[in-house]
This record gives C-alpha cells, sequence and structure tokens, in this order.
C-alpha cells in the first residue's frame, strides 16, 4: 500500500447495497466518500493501515495516528448513526467498543481498534455464553433520555404481530402468539431505564486489548437490560436441549430476573419468528419456534411482573 499516494476505491459489492437500499442518495453518497475519507484522514491526522473492510451500508478503514490504532467507520448520515454515537458516549467504553472522536453530520465515527478477526463466533459455545452473560453485566448501565424508551420501540408489536400473522397464512401457534402479546403488555410498563444493545449477537463481540471481549455496532434503547439476551439465544443455535442450559447460563452470568429475561426472550422470538419467516429464511424462524415452545410449553399461562 502506497500510503502517500493512498485513495479510497469504493467497492463493486458495498456500492450495489448501499445503491439498493438507498437509491440516488446513496448513488450521490458514494460519489462524494472518497473526497470525504480524504478530508477524515487529514483533519483527524490519521493514516491507512490495512484492508477496507465493510458491512451492509457501513464502510471501516483501519488506520493509525502515531502508535495508536483505530478503525475509521463511514456511513450515510442517518437516525441510526445519531442512535449509535449517543449509546457509544453513554457507554464511554464500559464494555464497549471506545468513540475516539465523532462528526455525526458526515456519518464518521473513529473507534478504538479491536480484533475484527476474532469474535464470539469463534470460541466454543460454553466459553462464548459465559463471556456474553458476562459482557451482558457490564452493558448493563444508566440510559440517556436521548434514546428512544423500551415501551415506545414495542409499542406496535402486538397489532403488527397479529396482521402479519394473518398475512403469513398463521405460521405460527395461536397459543403461542396470544402469550407473547399479552407479555409485551405485561412487561412494558415496569421496564426499568438501563441502556441495552438490542442487537448483541455472538459476532457482534469482538476479541479486544482493554477488556477481553467489547461489544461493537450498539443499536440503543433505555429499558430493560433484560431486553438484550434474546438474540444470544437464537445466533449460534444448538438445538432443543441447549436452550435451558443457555439460558440459565445466560442469567446467572448477567444477573438478571429471571421471569423478565423469559418474558423478553418470548416478545422477540416471535417478533423474530414473523421477520424471519417473512424473509424467507429458514433456521431462524425454527430455532425461535423451539424457544417460543419451550418457554410457553403446553399453556400459556405465565406470569412475568417484576
Amino acid at each position: 500500500m502506497n500510503k502517500q499516494n493512498w485513495r479510497l476505491e469504493v467497492q463493486a459489492e458495498f456500492a450495489a447495497g448501499v445503491v439498493g437500499h438507498t437509491g440516488a442518495r446513496g448513488a450521490d453518497w458514494l460519489a462524494a466518500l472518497p473526497d470525504l475519507v480524504a478530508d477524515l484522514l487529514t483533519r483527524w491526522q490519521l493514516t491507512p493501515d490495512g484492508d477496507i473492510m465493510h458491512g451492509y451500508l457501513g464502510l471501516v478503514v483501519p488506520v493509525v495516528r502515531g502508535s495508536e490504532a483505530y478503525v475509521l467507520k463511514v456511513s450515510q448520515p442517518s437516525e441510526e448513526v445519531d442512535n449509535q454515537v449517543t449509546a457509544l458516549v453513554v457507554w464511554a467504553g464500559r464494555g464497549m467498543v471506545r468513540l475516539e472522536a465523532v462528526l455525526p453530520e458526515h456519518g464518521a465515527l473513529l473507534l478504538e481498534r479491536l480484533d475484527y478477526r476474532r469474535s464470539l463466533y469463534d470460541i466454543p459455545l460454553p466459553e462464548a455464553v459465559e463471556q456474553a452473560g458476562t459482557l451482558l453485566r457490564r452493558l448493563a448501565v444508566p440510559g440517556s433520555d436521548e434514546l428512544p424508551t423500551l415501551a415506545d420501540h414495542v409499542a406496535s408489536w402486538p397489532e403488527r404481530w397479529t396482521a402479519e400473522w394473518q398475512a403469513l397464512d398463521r405460521p405460527l401457534p395461536r397459543r403461542l402468539l396470544d402469550a407473547a402479546i399479552e407479555t409485551c403488555r405485561a412487561l412494558t410498563p415496569g421496564a426499568e431505564r438501563l441502556l441495552v444493545h438490542h442487537d448483541l449477537h455472538y459476532r457482534n463481540v469482538l476479541a479486544a486489548d482493554r477488556e477481553p471481549w467489547l461489544a461493537i455496532d450498539p443499536r440503543g434503547l433505555q429499558g430493560d437490560a433484560e431486553f438484550a439476551l434474546p438474540t444470544l439465544m437464537w445466533t449460534r443455535f444448538d438445538g432443543a436441549e441447549g436452550v435451558p442450559g443457555r439460558f440459565a447460563a445466560l442469567t446467572e452470568r448477567a444477573g438478571f430476573d429471571h421471569d423478565r429475561a423469559k418474558g423478553w426472550l418470548l416478545v422477540r422470538a416471535v417478533d423474530y419468528f414473523l421477520w424471519s419467516t417473512k424473509a424467507g429464511l429458514t433456521w431462524d424462524p425454527a430455532a425461535c419456534r423451539i424457544i417460543a415452545d419451550w418457554i410457553v410449553g403446553p399453556s400459556a399461562a405465565q406470569s412475568f411482573s417484576r
């Protein structure tokens, strides 16, 4: 790599995803992206230091400044980026990648560099579950009024579920749908105001030097800390026989309220079942159905109050 003459080349796969998602606005943003990245490198005195990576809508450039290694993450400015910045500021590096600098109007974040080659997806599942449970406890900090509440986030879920369930030709037993609706409405009024990363899964936790494992890509809410647990149940799913043990390990390591954790797990399992079924996925709905069956059992009579 010639670092002195380095200039961003937008990868075709990344460009196709951006344009496919945001159309002409995305195409305009991509056209301006090389100049934007060049300006950010100069502004923050950064030097490129590795292969460019990308997600669906965000670009990541490994960089250095002196002896310190960072990553420059650039996405189209959006409410999602603003949400992420707010959450990163509140966590302030506790169990979470540290935000070093930000220009939200440009969708630009300078973050500490973690080991992207090693996530909780890459270690044995029992160890990954233990580490994830410990991280859930670390991430349970007071929230911010700048973030949406859990009550607002789930307010439309019961009505949406009923419509989707009908449109998808009733792919889930009615008893599971009704149990989730009842549980969602019962849990919401008593929700706390803790900071929640509601897309915390094993690939979103990377090895680090400052702490053994740190979360990335937060999607922030303020609510019950237990709301962050469910994605750790159906990702790396290992069958029905593993559900009780994994749930017990996560709740114990995190210090969570057992009943509320099980209640939010049911709510989110039904929500993700319907979304993933609509999206044409196969394994994810099957995992969520197994989890919901485990929680509800033959009777939908459950109590999840605090």
